[in-house]
Order: structure tokens, then sequence, then C-alpha cells
């Protein structure tokens, strides 16, 4: 695999034949097919298929989500002692009527439709957790109408729950309007514990910019009877600093404590954030001291926002001296502290500084994560300091914190960026034998660096090695490659990588316009059109993405008689056209002036019904101005 030496330094030789048996890279020596006359007026609907078929996209793949495990604690208690415990004891189990025990089991199995048929065909109102769970599951699917109903059938034993499930539906389906309608009307019997079902409203107005909305709500539950929480509070709070600044925010605050909602750290810190956005980091760090004095001690949260903002401004001695603090106030800086002053010197370029505070947060007891690791390493790496970087990576595992495929990528992205080719490979030798194995990333980090070099050749044998190794090309991969081949003048192989990208259902439009955009010389067009004949004497089906791509390189060449005879080559080949080849086939006859094949063509389609209306309406347009204009 010594695909890092230059192409002046490799002994040259035919590189292995593709998996169609047809040598890679270097030319083969075919003879050229000479291109036909140009044959009389072209008369295409001859040619037309009787079942057009558009292209299918390729159906994507889901993964599952992975299970959540909960862990519990096996340790034993003393023996002799009962075990502590600091919960009250659980409720006991609910008894369900039948019908509720039947519609259990249909939420629990996701058949929603099965479940709501249930509750809307039940003389009695459904158990109310039962109801609530299958109001979120609704929501979630975007069926907020259906929960609504869910909602109705519950009457007046549906909760602040069931109706703050309902609105939050109604806000993630952006249906505002219908949400302000449901918290209007939530029965006085529940209003008074509802801000629950009014916060999603109000963040969701907030969200959109519409805070004096947001605060017509907040009005309207304290008209109505039912207090603000601190949530309320927090959400509004954010809107307001943003919109117009702390200290206008600072009215809200008075507010909320007037209402008898005492403020929490999330509040404060809140204030604290918008204070060091605004550049004032001083006021800041005044309010974090005053926090014991309003009755809340300070949380590492509050500590790391102020942190973030001495960072940002350089302040490093009041940083030292910040985190001092969080260590004597019996607040000991965490991994989130280190994240913070880690992103702050990778951005500022500042990494002789990284040893000094990765040495003093480790006294804490604040060991650095790969998470850290990866930010200095790209840091490092940017900076252009590679040789630095391998040798943090050396030393991770010293340090207690093993790489993953994120650092090797990051790694080999300076290496490949530094031209060290060698290197880079010895990397991956590395990766491989530390059980962390190469994906499309590393294998996309590598060929694109190559392609830019102009290393066109050992790109390729990259390509053919990732099935070896495990490892699919993707979309990326076949876009990466192809630009290159064709910027390498190498259209052959591109084309055939484009009709085995599109043959695998990967979008190749992009593609499809990039080589386009190599097909404007003549000479070229004639090297394409040889080129799909040598995939055909191969035994390759060229796919119909890869024949509109010949078929509009000659059209904008003036070579639309050439293009049908195309045409008649893929239709006889069974590679079925689509709306595309048409619309090319269209356009390139209007444009050479077969205004009356162009329009014989057009109604032949319309009365198949293959192309959609909006098409046959723009076609006609184009003909009608293609007219005038000659």
């Amino acid at each position: 695999m010594r695909w890092q030496r230059s192409a002046t330094q490799r002994r040259a030789r035919r590189p292995r034949g593709h998996s169609h048996g047809r040598p890679s890279l270097p030319e083969r020596r075919n003879p050229k097919r000479t291109m036909p006359s140009p044959p009389a007026p072209p008369t295409v609907c001859a040619l037309l298929p009787f079942s057009p078929s558009s292209v299918q996209p390729h159906p994507s793949r889901r993964n599952p989500p992975p299970h959540r495990l909960r862990i519990r604690s096996s340790k034993p208690s003393p023996p002799g002692l009962p075990k502590p415990s600091t919960r009250p004891p659980p409720p006991p189990p609910r008894r369900l009527h039948e019908a509720d025990r039947r519609l259990s089991s249909l939420v629990h199995r996701g058949d929603l439709d099965a479940a709501l048929r249930l509750v809307r065909s039940s003389p009695r109102p459904p158990d109310v957790p039962l109801a609530n769970r299958l109001v979120r599951d609704l929501c979630r699917r975007g069926r907020p109408a259906d929960a609504a109903r869910v909602v109705e059938s519950c009457g007046a034993e549906a909760t602040a729950a069931t109706y703050g499930a309902l609105v939050d539906g109604y806000c993630r389906a952006g249906l505002l309007e219908d949400a302000r309608r449901v918290v209007d009307g939530i029965p006085a019997a529940v209003r008074a514990s509802s801000a629950y079902a009014y916060n999603p409203l109000i963040h969701a107005l907030c969200d959109r910019g519409r805070v004096a909305d947001a605060l017509g709500v907040l009005d309207g539950m304290l008209c109505r009877g039912c207090a603000p929480d601190v949530v309320t509070y927090n959400i509004l709070l954010e809107a307001a600093c943003k919109a117009r600044g702390h200290r206008q925010a600072a009215e809200l605050l008075d507010l909320m404590r007037a209402e008898g909602c005492e403020p929490n750290n999330v509040t404060y810190n809140v204030i604290i954030d918008a204070m060091c956005r605004e550049g004032e980091v001083d006021q800041a760090r005044e309010f974090l001291d005053s926090l014991a004095s309003r009755g809340c001690k300070p949380n590492t949260v509050n500590y790391n926002t102020v942190l973030k903002g001495f960072c940002t401004a350089e302040r490093w001695e009041d940083a030292d001296e910040l985190l001092d603090e969080m260590v004597r106030e019996n607040c000991p800086p965490s991994e989130a502290t280190l994240n913070v002053i880690v992103n702050a010197l990778c951005r500022k370029g500042l990494l002789r500084k990284l040893t000094h505070y990765l040495e003093k947060l480790s006294k804490h007891g604040c060991v650095a994560n790969v998470v850290t690791y990866n930010a200095v390493i790209n840091g490092i790496c940017e900076q252009g300091h590679v040789d630095s970087a391998l040798e943090l990576l050396n030393n991770m595992e010293s340090y207690g914190c093993k790489p993953d495929i994120v650092t090797y990528n990051t790694l080999l992205k300076g290496l490949c960026s530094a031209e060290r080719w060698e290197d880079a490979e010895e990397l991956m030798a590395k990766m491989t034998q530390n059980g962390c194995l190469p994906d499309n990333v590393t294998f996309n980090t590598i060929i694109n660096f190559l392609c830019q070099k102009g290393l066109i050749v050992q790109a390729f044998e990259v390509f053919k090695q990732m099935p070896e190794k495990g490892c699919n090309p993707n979309s990326i991969t076949y876009s990466t490659m192809i630009g290159g081949l064709a910027k390498a003048g190498k259209l052959e192989h591109a084309l055939e990588l484009l009709n085995e990208m599109a043959s695998k259902g990967f979008n190749s439009d992009k593609m499809y316009q990039l080589l386009t955009e190599h097909l404007n010389n003549e000479d070229k067009i004639e090297e394409v059109v040889q080129a799909v004949h040598n995939l055909q004497d191969a035994g390759i089906s060229p796919h119909t993405v890869l024949y509109n791509t010949v078929l509009i390189g000659l059209c904008r060449n003036g070579k639309t008689d050439y293009a049908i005879d195309m045409f008649a080559d893929m239709v006889s080949s069974g590679c079925m056209p689509d709306e595309l080849t048409y619309i090319i086939l269209i356009e390139g006859l209007a444009y050479e002036g077969y205004s009356k094949e162009a329009r014989e063509l057009l109604s032949k389609l319309c009365s198949r019904g293959v192309l959609s209306n909006s098409l046959i309406k723009n076609e006609a347009l184009l003909l009608e101005q293609n007219i005038h204009s000659s």
C-alpha cells in the first residue's frame, strides 16, 4: 500500500484491472470508433420507448436507536444494617380497567391508530397517564389534531401535563395559534397549576423573536390566576437578554420576585451569560460574587460562564484566579470547565498555555477526556505543528485516555495537509493495531488531499483498497474521485465511476453538473462517446445518468443529431430515459432550429403522460421564445 510516493518516484506499471476486468487508469489502446456522419433531419419520436421510467431514489437505511441501559449500583450494604433509602416507597400499581389494559398494550406497541380508535369508542375517559403518553406519541409523529381528540376524550380528568403535551405538539408543528387556543381553553380547575402547559407556547414565541407576544401570554396567565414558574421566567429572561440586553431583562427579574417566584442558578446564569456576550465581563464577575447574598450559591455552570468570558477576552490571570476560587468554594472544575479553556486556547492559537492548564486542572481531579484531546490535536494541526500533535497522541494513553477514530482522522488530515504521505500510512497501520478501524472519513480525507495535489493514480489506488479494508465508498468518496479524475482529464474513468455511483443509488446530480462542464470541448465529446462504447464493450450497462451527461454535452456543442443517435443506442440497450433525457433533447432540437421536430416530440410526450404539467408548460414556453427569436 505504497500510495504515498509521487508519480515520478513510482516505477511505471499497469494498475490492476477493475472489477470488470478492465485496466484501471492507464489509457487503453482500443481503436477509436469514428463518429457517424450526421443523419438526415432528426426523428426522435420513432425511438420513444413505450413505458419510460423515472429513476427511483435509493432508499435510506436508518439504523434503529440503540437501547439505553440503566446501570444500578451493586454495592452491598454493611451486614446487619438495613439498606439506606431516601426515596419514598413506590406507589401501589394502578388497577387499570379492561379498556385501559388494551390501551396500554396498543400504546406500548406503537399502534397509535388502533389506540386512537379505542379511546374514541370507549364510553369512559382513558387512564390519564396512558392518555398523556398517547398525546405525546401522536404529537411526535406530527399528528396534534389527533392528539387533541384524545385530550377531548379525557374530559375533566385531563391534567396540566395533558394540556402541556398537546400545546408542545402544536408548537413543534408551527401551529402557534392552535396552541394559544388550547391554553386559553384550559379549565379553571386545572388553570392554577398549568404553567407547564403555557411554557412550550412562550418558548416557541420567543424562539421566533415574538417576545412581545410571549409577554402577552404571560399577562394572560396572571389574569387567569395561573402563577408562572421559574421555567417560564427563565425562558422570557433569555429572550429579553438576546433582544434588548441584560439591563432591560433586569426589569423582568424584578417582576419575577414580585410575583413570589424565586430565581435559581439557571435564572442568574442567563443574566451572567448575557453580560459576558455584551463584553461586560467585570460586571458578570461582580454579579457572580453577589449570588450568595441573593440566596443562591454559585455552581460550576455559573463559574464556567464567567470563565468563558475571561477566556474570550484573553484575560488569563483572571481565569487562573477564578479557577482557584472554584476550588476554595468547594465547586471543583468539571470536564466542561476544561473544555471551555481548551476550546478558547485553540481558537486563539495559544497552544503553549495548554500544558499549564492541563496540569493545573489535573491536580484538582479534572482529567481531560478524548473530546478535549481531539480539540487540542485539531488546534495543534491547524497551527502546522503536526509533530507536536503526534507526540500528544503517543502520550494520551499514559494520561489515561484512549484515542478514538476522531483523534486519528484529525491527525491524518494534518499529515495529509503537510504532504507527509508515509507518516499518514504509518498512522493508518497504527490505527488498525490499536483496534480502531478506518472509516469513510479516513479514506475520504486521504483521497481528497491526493486529488488536490494531483496524485490521481495514488488516490485511485486508495479508492480500490477501501472494500479490502471493510469500508465501502460513499457518495462523498465517489464525488471526490470523479472530480479528481475529470480535473486530470481522465473522463473515461470519471464516467465509469459516475455510472457505478448512479447504479448504487447515490445522488449523482452534482457530479452530473460537474462533468457536463468538461464536455464543452469538441475533442472531449468524441472521447466521451468513445468511453460509453468502451463501457458497452466491457459488458457494463451505462446508467441513465451517464447517457444524460453525454446527451447534454452533445447538444451544447451543436451535435443534436449525434445526440439522437446516442438516444437510439440508449433505448436499444434497454436503458430507460427519464424526464431529464427528454428535456435535453427538446431543448437541443429547439436551439438548433428543429422547432417542428421539437414540437412533435413534446406533443408525443404529452399524449403519453411522460412529463409533468409544470415541465410541459416550461418547454412549450421555451419553444415559443425560440421561434420568435429565430
